[in-house]
């Protein structure tokens, strides 16, 4: 059976934020007619079922998309285990460090309308930024570039140096606040010479985003992003989901306890802090699938999407592109499957390819699940691998 040509189901006008968006359904299509069969997909739901009989989650949600249409959605288990309420298939979670492609996808399209690009210093819009210093050395390090910031190159301090209180940082106030601070301390390194995965270069790429708009990171991304691809439920107001978002949960020898979050701060964090429903990462992840197009219209150009899968100076044997992991490469060098994960236990990945999205959400740490997980994504892929 042929296809349907798949498209991101809405209308975008790349000229003004806030442009009017109809919104239509995620196309969907038949699990055997993408020539799958039904034991594959049994299969699948038996790996998935397998993380909540041997309790490394209480529950989650699963979204396949073969060839751009949702061919698979499914929820599994339990939200809240003393309510006994479901994991809604469509269920809003926090995804945690899956927000970075949102982030990148965001600045992507922000140079697309020429406001800004990815090589320019981030001292063009934000003069703080310059003759920054590094520890323990002497003269000025070289320039930032916005590039640098979403690959985790720019000589910020680690995540892990955060907690650990190497680094000091008032994470309450403004976005524009904090990150007026951050550039008057000293690097951890020489930008574009190590990879330290850090939350802070997603905050001053998201504040040159507000610079160049003239508004919020939370308005640029709905205006830019979540409008034009259609993403209804996605935001960074954690009030206004709360009564919707599954409960976050961590692994004990007697099964689970309710996890409480790691002080963050009052600050808008743009590199983990969003909630989205599984429909609307998949309106982002599609707008790649998709090679940039919206409904037939191009509002991405190839060259700024090959800008965010080549792997970045500075990270070493695992790549890291512009907000994505960079998991496979075709021998052109050229990225044939990425992916980002959330610490919260959220994972989204795009294989070029086999022309497939693959989405698992839920709420219990990725680092207490990866045994049930890994599994789980071999037998995904497995199933499609064979039909080629």
């Amino acid at each position: 059976m042929k296809h349907l040509v798949p498209i991101l189901s809405l209308l975008f006008a790349l000229q003004g934020f806030g442009a009017e968006t109809k919104v239509l359904p995620l196309p969907h299509g038949s699990w055997t007619d993408h020539g799958l069969d039904t034991a594959q997909r049994s299969a699948i739901r038996q790996a998935f079922q397998r993380g909540i009989d041997e309790k490394f989650i209480p529950g989650g949600s699963l979204m396949i998309i073969h060839k751009g249409e949702v061919i698979l959605q499914e929820g599994f288990g339990v939200a809240n285990l003393e309510s006994g309420e479901p994991f809604k298939a469509n269920a809003p979670c926090r995804i945690a460090s899956l927000t970075k492609p949102h982030t990148a996808t965001t600045l992507a399209l922000l140079a697309e309308m020429g406001k800004l690009s990815f090589s320019d210093p981030v001292s063009k819009y934000l003069p703080a930024f310059k003759k920054l210093k590094v520890r323990g050395e002497n003269g000025d390090a070289k320039p930032i570039t916005l590039a640098m910031c979403l690959s985790h190159t720019a000589g910020f301090a680690s995540n892990n140096q955060l907690k650990a209180g190497e680094f000091d940082l008032d994470l309450n106030g403004s976005l524009a606040e904090v990150v007026d601070e951050l550039a008057s301390q000293e690097l951890f390194y020489e930008p574009a010479t190590a990879y330290g995965y850090s939350r802070l270069g997603y905050m001053t790429a998201a504040r040159v985003a507000e610079v160049v708009t003239g508004k919020s990171f939370e308005v640029v991304m709905e205006d830019v992003l979540f409008a034009p691809v259609g993403s209804t439920e996605s935001t960074f107001d954690y009030q206004s989901m709360i009564d919707r978002i599954p409960s976050p949960y961590v692994r004990t020898k007697g099964g689970f306890e309710l996890r409480t979050g790691e002080p963050m701060g009052t600050v808008t964090n743009p590199g983990g802090a969003l909630i989205a429903t599984p429909n609307d990462v998949a309106r982002m992840l599609l707008l790649h699938r998709n090679q940039g197009k919206v409904d037939g219209k191009r509002v991405l150009s190839k060259n700024t999407l090959q800008q965010m899968y080549v792997s970045q100076p500075g990270r070493g044997k695992a790549k890291y592109g512009l907000g994505f992991n960079i998991l496979q490469q075709r021998p052109d060098g050229t990225a044939s499957r990425i992916q980002h994960t959330g610490a919260s236990g959220t994972i989204g990945i795009i294989d070029f390819d086999l022309d497939l999205i693959v989405i698992a959400l839920t709420q219990v740490p990725q680092a207490q699940t990866n045994k049930w997980r890994g599994p789980l994504l071999k037998t995904v892929f497995g199933a499609f691998e064979a039909t080629e």
